[in-house]
């Protein structure tokens, strides 16, 4: 495959992910909150505060989407490894640790006012997993671009 390709077929995947994380933003979960809090009208004071919350956690999610954005344009001009991505790379890690915090926060808030469900419990841990997991690996990946690209300077130098 090509880099004009890959770069294509990386973007494809990125606004298939950006628009799949709005539908559930801002279509799945109102519908869902609404339908909580008519089936338990004592909860229907959270319906906003929850949404809200979920709204604010999006920022980060769509900020990497942004920077993963510049990433797949680089590659598509055969620039893979260069500085520029790995910093980008380093970035999108620290997007996704921002997100571990918040969602504990949103534990502890709920679990304090005796509003915390078993289900949101485990949704909001495999979260919080996946959050640390592609912070890790977009390090990683930020590492091995920069050396990759410290490699390539040097190369270029030589020749």
């Amino acid at each position: 495959m090509k880099q004009k390709e890959m770069a294509r077929w990386l973007k494809v995947i990125l606004v298939t992910a950006a628009v799949l994380l709005a539908l559930g933003c801002f279509v799945i979960l109102p519908v869902l909150g609404r339908d909580t809090a008519v089936t338990n009208p004592d909860l229907e004071y959270m319906y906003y505060p929850c949404l809200i919350f979920f709204w604010i956690s999006a920022i980060p999610v769509y900020l990497a989407f942004w920077k993963g954005w510049i990433i797949f344009t680089e590659i598509g001009k055969d620039n893979s490894f260069c500085e520029k991505n790995a910093v980008l790379l380093r970035n999108i890690s620290r997007l996704a640790y921002l997100e571990c915090p918040w969602y504990v926060a949103g534990v502890i808030a709920l679990g304090v006012m005796n509003l915390l469900s078993p289900g949101f419990l485990i949704i909001a841990v495999m979260i919080i997993f996946a959050c640390i997991s592609i912070a890790i690996v977009a390090a990683a990946l930020s590492h091995l671009v920069k050396n990759a690209s410290d490699l390539k300077t040097e190369n270029d130098l030589t020749v």
